[in-house]
């Protein structure tokens, strides 16, 4: 699937769920968009910086366990204009991993740390769960049906479209120069002190 530009915000603040002048069209969410994307849109502040070190960091462990087929969901508080909406900064990054696993060697390859949900969000800031093709077409239906319901609204109901990115590596060095630069950009705005902020020591531990 050919990736799309990330939409501006809606008038409530969130992503469209889909193209207002046609509605019925295959341009809706979950919107297909590049890793540098993601970050080029979303780094817009030293604490969402931080949030993306803590997914680009995921992402790597993923990578070094061979986990490297398949895609992920970005949706949540992180996908939203919460600073204008709720005066707050975003908890975390919401990310289901879709692993494309029709050899059934893929699920095994990830590490059970990457599977504590708790261990996952207090490391990487990630609220991370997970789907896998090896399940029954019926259970993965189910299961894609349930996570685009869930995050097509907000909890007051609000209609709104969410992201979906590659899990292939190949863009994700980039993806940490930009990241880098942004945080150096957001760090001398806001006369910290210190010029840089660099994003790539995270260890995997």
């Amino acid at each position: 699937m050919n990736v799309v530009p990330i939409p501006a915000w809606n008038d409530e603040r969130v992503l469209p769920p889909v193209n207002g002048l046609h509605p019925v069209s295959m341009e809706r969410s979950p919107y297909n968009v590049s890793l540098i994307a993601l970050v080029e849109r979303f780094a817009t502040s030293l604490h969402r910086c931080k949030l993306l070190q803590g997914l680009l960091a995921f992402r790597k462990a993923l990578h070094e366990a061979g986990v490297r087929s398949g895609f992920q969901w970005i949706d949540g508080s992180f996908s939203e204009d919460i600073e204008t909406l709720e005066w707050r900064d975003p908890r975390d990054i919401d990310v289901v991993t879709f692993l494309d696993d029709h050899d059934r060697m893929l699920a095994k390859r990830v590490p059970q740390h990457l599977l504590d949900q708790q261990f996952v969000k207090r490391r990487f800031m990630v609220d991370s769960y997970w789907v896998d093709s090896t399940i029954s077409m019926r259970d993965l239906i189910c299961l894609s049906t349930y996570w685009y319901s869930l995050w097509s609204h907000r909890r007051s109901l609000q209609w709104k479209g969410f992201l979906e990115i590659d899990l292939d590596p190949a863009l994700d060095d980039s993806a940490h120069d930009v990241l880098d630069a942004a945080a150096c950009r957001l760090t001398q705005r806001a006369n910290f002190g210190t010029p840089e902020l660099h994003f790539k020591g995270l260890t995997n531990d």
